[in-house]
């Protein structure tokens, strides 16, 4: 601090307080009572920050978030129907290949098909 600046703050400090010596009790209780006031009162940054104000904004975007992962990811959205006709098309796919006609004329291809999709359909219903 400069000197000037010191003396400046004595001379002010000086005024201020002959200005309090000179109060009524009433005035002075007043100013007491709003001094304590402001100085209870917290900052505005913490006020902004506090949880009153981002516990339910974050609770609500969890439970959108939540809705959204639910309800748009393909994988749980596929009903047995269309697992079925997946499953249908992969088997018309190897019937009708032309370069396996050999594999499926033979009758044991279909109990080993059926063996496949057998153990894929308890995969599936133990997970």
């Amino acid at each position: 601090m400069k000197p000037n600046d010191e003396e400046f703050e004595k001379r002010v400090r000086s005024t201020l307080d002959s200005g309090i010596a000179n109060l009524d009790a009433e005035t002075r209780s007043r100013l007491a009572v709003i001094r304590h006031a402001a100085l209870a009162q917290k900052p505005f940054l913490s006020r902004w920050i506090s949880f009153d104000n981002w516990g339910p904004a974050a609770a609500l975007a969890m439970s959108v978030i939540f809705a959204l992962v639910i309800f748009i990811n393909p994988s749980f959205n596929k009903s047995p129907e269309q697992l079925a006709l997946q499953d249908s098309d992969i088997v018309l796919e190897l019937l009708l290949n032309e370069e396996a006609q050999d594999d499926s004329a033979d009758p044991d291809f279909y109990v080993w098909l059926d063996a496949v999709m057998l153990e894929e359909e308890e995969a599936a219903n133990a997970s």
